[in-house]
């Protein structure tokens, strides 16, 4: 039994000075607790938080001629530094492989490696031999979501619109929660064309490669063949507020839709492409101005933005040595920053209150991937997954102090306000002041529940 002691609380509702009493792996009380025996664990001054819900990662990915540095273990032991203990990866189905068999492929390479707990997307390539007919089985084996891509041809990923359009008319009565990487393929590949025949493929190109009409475009059309199809759609990674907005009004007239961002469009805007190390900032999309962020902040402040995640994707610097922007695979490491930087670039800015930052990265992504209540909230019953956050404390980002395989930071040199100090899976300390007392393999599938509309509050 562990008792957090003197710490303030903090819950989507409200901040609360108490304790927290842990029974085993859940918790068992909070606020005025008395609990002889307990282990006493002093939170004075700091913040206790839910365990936090990294709801996109990719852990050990191939895309192109390259895989991710970061495997299951070094990139869930970056998560547990940066107190998300609960991640959310993503599942690959190749072209002719059924669901269920991607799935368990996916689940065999995280045995025994993973730090925290981990739930699954369904990243869905082919419908075309009869998969479609797995989506009851594959909600009911506890992963009620799943991704698909409108752009990266080349790669395999891409999934055609009739495609896309059937899979929808199978979610919504499957309790599977459709979520979208939303770029026009078509404009992305013109745009391209054109970068190349006039010799613009240097990787400062990057982000004049993929404009953010692709990406707006896409989140139009997606929204208008979820409502067709009558299926709850989740549109990830928007880099864009025209995105966002048009979600928004899709809510207000009623449709089941809801938008994820990230930490990297929130922290860094795109003149870091004219500098001297663009290599650092590859994702897709790519970065927007200044302007865009602003009005992201905004639109989070709102409830217009769901959930914040990282899209952790360790890719290493030496792995885009020598290439352009054509040959590039995007991706970058931030899991172990996603709650620091949201705090620091949020709250302690005044630009979100603490009660939202838990909103949209333990909260919500709980009640969105059917973890809820298990994880994402401090109530009795609960798992208990929980961080213990210091405010006062500043620090500078610096690659060789964080714990990801990549080996660099795109937030190298910044300065942020506030730390983990103690990050709790299941009722056990994992990580205190830079210790780490978790293990490999100690992290558990968390199968989700179907997607259920009466859990979600939106906007």
């Amino acid at each position: 039994m562990l008792r957090i002691t003197g710490g303030t609380i903090v819950t989507p509702e409200a901040m609360i000075r108490g304790d927290v009493l842990t029974d085993g792996a859940q918790i068992a009380a909070i606020g005025r607790v008395d609990a002889a025996g307990a282990t006493p664990l002093p939170a004075d001054g700091c913040l206790v938080l839910p365990g936090i819900i990294d709801c996109h990662v990719h852990y050990l990915l191939t895309s192109g001629a390259y895989t991710t540095r970061d495997d299951f273990a070094s990139a869930s032991r970056a998560a547990a530094a940066g107190g998300v203990t609960t991640a959310i990866d993503y599942v690959t189905q190749h072209k002719g492989e059924s669901f269920q068999a991607a799935i368990a492929g996916r689940r065999a390479e995280a045995e025994g490696q993973v730090y925290i707990d981990y739930g699954l997307h369904l990243i869905v390539t082919d419908v075309g031999q009869g998969q479609l007919d797995e989506v009851a089985a594959v909600v009911a084996g506890g992963v009620p979501s799943a991704k698909v891509y409108t752009t990266y041809k080349a790669s395999g990923f891409y999934l055609d619109d009739w495609s896309w359009y059937r899979l929808l008319q199978r979610a919504g009565a499957a309790g599977l929660l459709v979520t979208v990487h939303a770029e026009n393929d078509d404009l992305l590949e013109g745009r391209k064309a054109e970068l190349v025949r006039a010799g613009a493929t240097a990787l400062r190109y990057h982000a004049e490669a993929r404009p953010a009409l692709a990406e707006v475009e896409a989140v139009h059309r997606g929204l208008l063949l979820a409502r067709s199809a009558g299926a709850p759609v989740y549109f990830v990674h928007l880099s864009s507020p025209a995105s966002v907005h048009a979600i928004r009004e899709a809510r207000r007239a009623g449709q089941r839709a809801f938008a994820e961002t990230c930490t990297h469009y929130l922290t860094l805007t795109d003149e870091v492409y004219a500098g001297p190390h663009p290599e650092r900032y590859l994702m897709t999309p790519p970065l927007r101005g200044a302007a865009e962020q602003q009005e992201l902040w905004r639109a989070l402040a709102a409830g217009d933005i769901d959930c914040v995640g990282s899209d952790h994707c360790g890719y290493s610097l030496d792995q885009r040595l020598g290439l352009d922007f054509t040959r590039v695979s995007p991706g970058i490491p931030g899991t172990e920053l996603l709650l620091p930087l949201l705090y620091s670039e949020g709250v302690a800015r005044g630009r979100i209150a603490p009660s939202q930052l838990v909103r949209v990265i333990a909260d919500a992504p709980a009640r969105l991937f059917g973890l809820y209540p298990r994880k994402g909230t401090i109530v009795p019953g609960a798992d208990a997954d929980l961080v213990i956050y210091d405010p006062a404390e500043r620090w500078t980002v610096s690659a060789d102090a964080l714990h990801s395989r990549a080996g660099y930071s795109p937030y190298e040199g910044l300065t942020v306000q506030g730390r983990v100090r103690t990050t709790i899976s299941r009722g056990e300390v994992i990580y205190d002041r830079g210790q780490f007392t978790g293990t490999p393999g100690r992290g558990r599938f968390v199968p989700g529940r179907p997607f259920a509309p009466e859990g979600v509050a939106a906007g």
